[in-house]
């Protein structure tokens, strides 16, 4: 028991040599006042030894599984070695830029409902990125984003905590009894709307989901993909797989038809 820690930082990496240093180093720099933490690296590429990395490993535990299984897959390896009471699964290709983590962790004392809660995620210029929080999505929806539109713009673009329907998996805390409760992420997505679709199990078993803006994560957007291609048969895939899983098939058979109009375009 008295390996037990506080919080377990959960990173997948898969062609993060360039980024991956900036974002350990955040995390050492932002949680320098605590010692009730431990970071966990799953690695997922065949081609790249993290442990030649130039990293600060005094905190980090390596998952040496060095297959590319996607995002979902790679974080559910890493949660099983997590010894923390909450996991923070974060993208490789992010800084942490405020030194409020605990604070997060004190709205999960506070309320004992929230499941998840998500950061506030920036990019270039420090401007809140798109599609970090929001409501449940629909087909309706899908017309109403391609039109940039979104009824969840009102929600990333918050300066204040809030409930909602979904956080991104970029910056999410999860408690780890109902992380393992659920299964962890569906591996079915290979990555994209893993994130979604966990909230809606989370949510499903009566625990609420939270946006919190005030913790600051700076993102890189998508720098393990160098095929832009692939990056976006993997988004429409999931996509298709989320909505066929939740909403039927129907509604799966309409994604495909919204997916061909977006890609003749």
């Amino acid at each position: 028991m008295e390996n037990l820690k506080k919080l377990s930082v959960v990173i997948t990496s898969y062609n993060n040599q360039k980024h991956l240093k900036k974002n350990i180093d955040s995390i050492y720099q932002k949680f320098a006042g605590f010692s009730d933490w431990e970071i966990i690296i799953i690695n997922n590429d065949s081609r790249q030894d993290i442990r030649k990395f130039p990293l600060d490993f005094s905190k980090v535990k390596i998952v040496d599984h060095r297959e590319n299984v996607g995002f979902g897959s790679g974080i559910n390896l890493g949660a099983k070695e997590a010894m923390g009471e909450f996991l923070l699964i974060l993208n490789p290709d992010t800084e942490i830029i405020s030194g409020n983590a605990f604070d997060v962790l004190n709205e999960f004392s506070k309320d004992e409902s929230i499941g998840i809660i998500g950061g506030g995620i920036v990019n270039e210029g420090e401007k809140r990125q798109p599609w970090s929080a929001g409501k449940e999505v629909s087909i309706y929806d899908l017309i109403r984003n391609n039109l940039k539109i979104s009824r969840s713009e009102s929600t990333w673009e918050s300066n204040e905590k809030v409930h909602c329907d979904w956080v991104a998996g970029t910056a999410m805390f999860v408690r780890k009894e109902v992380f393992d409760q659920l299964g962890g992420f569906d591996e079915r997505f290979f990555m994209y709307f893993e994130d979604m679709d966990l909230c809606r199990r989370v949510r499903g078993i009566g625990k609420k989901v939270m946006f919190f803006p005030e913790f600051q994560v700076f993102h890189g957007n998508g720098k393990s993909y160098d095929d832009k291609r692939l990056q976006k048969k993997h988004y429409y895939d999931s996509m298709e797989q989320y909505f066929g899983k939740n909403h039927g098939q129907m509604s799966q058979a309409l994604v495909k038809l919204v997916r061909n109009i977006i890609i003749r375009k």
